[in-house]
């Protein structure tokens, strides 16, 4: 869900957000929390327990605001932020041309949320740990501080992790011999705090352990999907999007029912194809789409189906793959396709087709 738009950056918010949110402002405000020895009313409590939660994902997005701009300084393209259980994660759109880029963009984060900590436990002394505002901004001091020495940790894809990378890769001069070395470091790391949580969960405190290891297997499969693009990365450097398209296949009109359609991608083995009205394109329609329509008749026209023009996600033969990539993850689609100048659809960009230029790079 889109929210913002910050510096020209988009800001999102993941449903599972609103679980995390919710959680920290009613740690915050129960009795057993930080704010309790303050004297407030309950209703009181509640309302600094948000303003409070509303502070520190403010934070959590700092730090994430400031991976993106040094991004954008360096040249990178950066199209959105999205704010999900675990923190955050910034879309950057391009490869990193080099280790020292890399490691700068990462460790600014850790660092903004030093700086915050820092300015927080300096507005705490001001305010007095006895005030409830002080004790707040006292929370914030230690929870921003934890970010940092947390995101520190040189679990791959943490930013310590990406830190690392960046150190070996710089050391040895091969990214992919330094993303191994990194990921398998990050697992390792991944592995002990899965193991730590279950040992947790049995002997001291049940969600606490939960809470670590699900953080541990998060960090494991997400140094994977790291890993995976990396490589990728690395296979489809000098290329462009249209070196790694599939070609399209024959557009139809908008009036082929969804049966001839559907038996025409068959044949062709592809998922998509433009649909094209009076030379001009009217829009894309897939199995997906097809698929859904012979529940209640076949013969339904293609352009009841498709997805409009005006709504087509798209890029250009001359694009960086890698940016098509980000694409697919952001719309979940499985393919996107390629338009020239001419308004014609040239070919699409697939999962599948990335993934077999990724094994003809081993």
């Amino acid at each position: 869900m889109r929210v913002a738009r910050l510096f020209g950056i988009d800001i999102y918010i993941d449903l599972s957000w609103f679980i995390i949110f919710v959680l920290v402002a009613w740690m915050l405000s129960s009795d057993v929390g930080p704010l309790r020895s303050v004297g407030l009313s309950g209703g009181d409590r509640v309302a600094l327990g948000i303003l409070t939660a509303i502070l520190f994902f403010a934070s959590v997005l700092a730090h994430e605001l400031a991976h993106s701009i040094v991004a954008r300084m360096r040249g990178l393209p950066v199209s959105r932020i999205t704010l999900f259980i675990f923190g955050g994660i910034s879309q950057i759109g391009a490869d990193f041309e080099s280790a020292g880029g890399e490691g700068w963009i990462a460790f600014v984060g850790p660092l903004t949320s030093a700086v915050l900590s820092v300015l927080f436990y300096l507005g705490a002394l001001a305010l007095g740990s006895h005030s409830a505002v002080g004790l707040a901004s006292g929370y914030l001091a230690w929870a921003n501080g934890a970010l940092a020495i947390f995101n520190l940790v040189p679990a791959y894809p943490l930013d310590g992790g990406k830190v690392l990378h960046s150190l070996i890769w710089r050391a040895t001069g091969d990214r992919l011999r330094a993303t191994r070395i990194a990921v398998a470091i990050g697992q390792t790391i991944a592995f002990a705090m899965v193991a730590f949580g279950i040992l947790t969960s049995f002997t001291v405190n049940f969600f606490s352990g939960l809470w670590t290891a699900l953080i541990g297997w998060f960090l494991f499969q997400a140094g994977r999907m790291e890993s995976y693009q990396s490589q990728l990365g690395v296979a489809l450097r000098g290329h462009t999007a249209g070196d790694v398209a599939t070609a399209a296949p024959t557009p139809f009109s908008p009036q082929d029912s969804a049966r001839v359609a559907t038996e025409a991608l068959l044949r062709s083995g592809q998922r998509a194809a433009a649909v094209v009205g009076d030379g001009r394109l009217a829009g894309i329609v897939t199995l997906s789409d097809l698929a859904r329509s012979h529940a209640s008749s076949a013969d339904t026209p293609v352009s009841a189906l498709m997805t409009p023009v005006d709504k087509i996600k798209s890029i250009s033969a001359a694009s960086d793959p890698m940016q098509a990539l980000a694409l697919l993850a952001q719309s979940g689609y499985h393919q996107l396709p390629i338009i020239d100048d001419g308004g014609a659809v040239v070919g699409f960009i697939t999962r599948e087709g990335l993934l077999q230029r990724l094994a003809l790079a081993h």
